[in-house]
């Protein structure tokens, strides 16, 4: 289990294990009044967003930075060139 600011994520190696650590965690936060909300939770998930990250069973994979994206798109300076 591991937590980041205000997230919770938990990964195992089976369902079994997963199923249990989630009653551990909710068993946990229910003892000190802490209540998720489901509109917010993803439970189950084989891959995940991580912060800029991809992260699954096998890897973790950088994403691609989309303002790096933007600043290589070329872009007229002049109003005589957009015309």
């Amino acid at each position: 289990v591991y937590t980041y600011i205000d997230d919770i994520i938990i990964a195992s190696k089976n369902i079994e294990e997963y199923l249990k650590y989630v009653e551990i965690v909710l068993n946990i936060l229910d003892k000190v009044y802490v209540y998720i909300s489901i509109e917010k939770s993803f439970i189950a998930y084989l891959s995940v967003r991580l912060l800029s990250y991809i992260v699954n069973s096998e890897e973790v994979a950088k994403i691609d930075d989309r303002i790096a994206i933007f600043k290589k798109l070329k872009f007229s300076n002049t109003f005589k060139t957009l015309e």
